[in-house]
């Protein structure tokens, strides 16, 4: 049995690191799939687009993203939810 694990640790040596298993097939959290689409659309850059750098976003208008945009995207038309929301995700 000690040879058995000696050779493993032989063999980890020399091997390159894989991925645990099911990690490449995981996709993003519908959420935040829905809210890179929502804000990267282009024709509603007036009310929500990314920033400058687009490593963030703005919501310009707050009202029409409240009862126009997050209805498209979402089951609510709550601002203050999608900014709970997220928030667990920073």
């Amino acid at each position: 049995m000690e040879g058995a694990v000696r050779v493993k640790e032989e063999e980890s040596e020399h091997s390159q690191p894989q991925p645990r298993e099911g990690l490449n097939d995981a996709s993003p959290p519908p959420f935040l799939t829905k809210t890179f689409d929502m804000v990267d659309d282009s024709s509603i850059d007036s009310i929500v687009s990314w920033s400058i750098t687009r490593n963030s976003f703005v919501v310009w208008d707050p009202h029409s993203f409240s009862t126009t945009i997050l209805p498209r995207y979402f089951k609510h038309s709550n601002f203050s939810s999608f900014i709970r929301q997220l928030n667990t995700y920073c």
